[in-house]
């Protein structure tokens, strides 16, 4: 585990996003009662948030028990060309939405936030994603109860959740 980031107990700052492809608000108020992985990464580390998901869909299979969300570093993307990485962001959803198996709404199970100008992972002092992840773990009382930042967040994620 790296320093920096928020800290075990602390309270999650609030937030608000709207899932791409869904676009599902997320936020404390609508995630009440349920814990929930944000997993912050860059284009070059997606495989590692699908790594993640992946897991934690293995051991808590219902999105009920835990909401895991992709949450996209967005800050060098230049304003002009938003629009352009939200198409290509909303396809990257279409790809994953398309794996999930049937029965299930991919709403629940794809959430991938785009976080423009870097604004939620400032919030949650979240530094460069370009090589490393981050993944933070928050209760279902809206504190912390992770936080990881690296190249291999899988183990770390799973014991937050207990």
């Amino acid at each position: 585990m790296m320093q920096g980031g928020p800290m075990v107990g602390e309270r999650v700052p609030y937030f608000r996003a709207l899932a791409a492809g869904s676009a599902r608000e997320v936020s404390l108020r609508t995630l009440t009662g349920r814990r929930l992985v944000l997993i912050f990464h860059s284009q070059n580390t997606a495989h590692v948030a699908e790594q993640v998901n992946r897991a934690v869909r293995e051991r808590y299979p219902s999105h009920e028990d835990v909401v895991v969300a992709s949450v996209v570093d967005l800050s060098l993307v230049p304003p002009i060309y938003w629009l352009t990485a939200s198409m290509m962001i909303g396809q990257a959803y279409e790809r994953a939405a398309r794996k999930i198996p049937s029965g299930f709404d991919s709403a629940d199970y794809v959430v991938i936030l785009q976080d423009w100008g870097g604004l939620i992972s400032r919030k949650f002092g979240v530094r460069s994603v370009g090589q490393d992840v981050a993944a933070v773990v928050i209760d279902e009382n809206a504190g912390i109860a992770g936080f990881y930042q690296g190249r291999e967040p899988v183990e770390a994620v799973l014991d937050a959740l207990g």
